[in-house]
């Protein structure tokens, strides 16, 4: 007999582990990822058996090497939200993964292909450099409500994916980033 399929990938699983910066219940992660509450446990379950968390009756929480793994994560990954720019597909919701120093930057079409294939309608990938401009493109827009946003540093990347769903936005947005971080690649090759 053949299990249920899981209804959740392993970038949600990252997406969950990012949340853990901070204390949170399981419903307010149900919320925030817009899974099911099962599935959240489920989650929290791989987690827990990866020695990331370790929980008592008030709930998960980090363990040491999860604390580590965070950390080692989170100088990578600069910032990740929920954007609200008029400019850029009004009508769609989008998020924003900044990745600090993100050198090697591959052929950006395909980078694309990776948020789509994870969900998304589409992403759009910015770098900074005095100001946020589309690398391989000699296209010129004002990035500047995006700029207000975020606290960039040179060489700074900004992946925006966009959908009709927060979620799939969200892990479009943190597929590319794994695509182009160790750290993030390694961490999901291990759940």
């Amino acid at each position: 007999m053949v299990g249920n399929t899981p209804n959740f990938t392993k970038i949600d699983i990252l997406r969950c582990f990012l949340k853990f910066d901070r204390n949170i219940s399981r419903q307010e992660l149900a919320k925030e990822l817009e899974l099911g509450e099962g599935t959240v446990r489920t989650i929290l379950n791989i987690l827990k058996s990866k020695s990331l968390l370790d929980s008592n009756k008030k709930g998960h929480f980090l363990s040491k090497k999860g604390r580590e793994s965070l950390d080692e994560i989170s100088s990578f990954v600069k910032n990740s939200k929920n954007m609200q720019v008029k400019s850029i597909y009004p009508d769609l919701k989008k998020a924003g993964v900044q990745l600090k120093d993100a050198s090697g930057l591959k052929e950006v079409y395909k980078l694309r292909d990776i948020a789509v294939k994870n969900g998304a309608d589409g992403a759009l990938i910015l770098k900074f450099g005095g100001k946020l401009y589309a690398p391989e493109s000699g296209y010129q827009q004002d990035y500047g409500e995006i700029e207000k946003s975020f606290d960039f540093e040179n060489g700074d990347l900004l992946i925006m994916a966009f959908s009709n769903e927060k979620r799939k936005a969200e892990n479009g947005a943190f597929a590319i980033a794994v695509e182009l971080n160790r750290p993030l690649k390694k961490f999901i090759s291990e759940l």
